[in-house]
């Protein structure tokens, strides 16, 4: 079971937590994390704002809703919330991360720790989970390997965006923007030590950025940021090494502004993939073929809004969530029904990060 924040179907009574951008830097217009209590009928209704410091940027709460931790994007912690019955969050903790700008952060298989990637400085490091759902001090940090792709400004070295663990927990895999790679590292969960054993090279100036696993860990899909792309690859689950075998445009072909891709969603049941792209306001979705995992018949979703940064899909729904960064709006987007609309959800500065907990007291 994975063990981090739980998505669920809209009309699934529960609260959302909106991680938002605040920092003058980011132009952000963001005040910390939002609270939306989610209603039976899939209303949002605005709860709470909580004052979290500095562009809570992602999100992460355990498999019991009892605590979330933060990264600070642009700076060097992650902080730990308490949630109480009322949504409230109450601090509980916060720790250096050994490295800058804190981008993901995800619980191992077991949840005894909880890792992050340090984009800024090309690292990943593991933080125990102590019992009353706190972190303790960095245990283990390991560096990636310096390299540089060829895009001056965005791949001055390592820069590691997501943080994967396949089915088995028995491998991480990282997506590092700046070196042109995809990792595999292994894990200890006694220990918290991570080790490198293989990495795949993607073509010069692509940028992965983030990735999904197919539920049986045998293909994998990668968005390459800086090229608008989505990498297919098999994954060999005894050896933790990835294979390519397709590459795809994740704009159309005739689309000549400027763009990045960003999120990834699989939904499995519905064998469709999505790929949102920030510069052309749309989420694309792929046909996945059963077996193979190749994609095909792409077509685009505009999600109504500017900067599509983070998407999520909705267990038990075809249907998605998508953060427009620069709108300051969340809406729903239609899954597998091409037909149906795309519906606001709600409204917050400058959204990144949405995380759920099940049912209300």
């Amino acid at each position: 079971m994975n063990p981090n924040a739980s998505l669920q179907p809209p009309n699934c009574p529960g609260r959302a937590y909106v991680g938002c951008r605040t920092t003058r830097e980011r132009h952000a217009r963001g005040r910390g994390i939002e609270v939306f209590d989610v209603e039976a009928d899939g209303r949002w209704v605005h709860a709470r704002t909580i004052e979290a410091g500095d562009n809570p940027s992602y999100l992460a709460i355990d498999r019991a809703g009892r605590c979330l931790h933060a990264v600070h994007g642009d700076g060097d912690a992650v902080s730990s919330f308490a949630i109480s019955p009322d949504g409230a969050l109450c601090p509980i903790g916060r720790r250096g991360t050994q490295g800058r700008n804190p981008v993901h952060l995800v619980f191992s298989p077991r949840a005894r720790w909880v890792l992050v990637a340090n984009y800024a400085t090309g690292s990943v490091v593991s933080l125990p989970v102590q019992d009353d759902g706190s972190l303790g001090d960095v245990a283990h940090r390991l560096a990636l390997p310096e390299r540089m792709g060829p895009h001056r400004s965005q791949q001055r070295g390592p820069h590691p965006h997501q943080l994967v663990f396949d089915p088995s927990g028995r491998w991480l895999l990282v997506p590092d923007k700046g070196a042109d790679a995809v990792h595999t590292l292994a894990f200890d969960e006694r220990s918290g030590r991570l080790s490198l054993t293989a990495s795949l090279e993607v073509a010069p100036g692509g940028g992965p950025r983030h990735m999904v696993l197919s539920p049986e860990g045998r293909h994998a899909w990668i968005v390459l940021e800086l090229s608008s792309q989505v990498l297919g690859a098999s994954f060999d689950r005894d050896s933790g090494r990835l294979a390519p075998f397709q590459r795809v445009p994740s704009v159309p072909e005739d689309f000549a502004g400027e763009n990045t891709a960003a999120g990834i969603v699989y939904l499995a049941q519905q064998n469709l993939l999505f790929v949102s792209n920030r510069g052309h306001g749309s989420v694309v979705r792929f046909a996945v073929e059963p077996g193979r995992g190749a994609l095909s018949a792409p077509s685009w979703i505009g999600t109504g809004g500017q900067v599509p940064r983070f998407i999520a899909g909705l267990p038990g729904a075809s249907t998605l969530l998508a953060a427009n960064e620069d709108a300051d709006t969340i809406v729903a987007l239609p899954g597998g029904d091409a037909q149906a609309q795309v519906q606001p959800i709600a409204q917050t500065g400058s959204p990144v990060c949405i995380a759920f907990t099940q049912g209300k007291p």
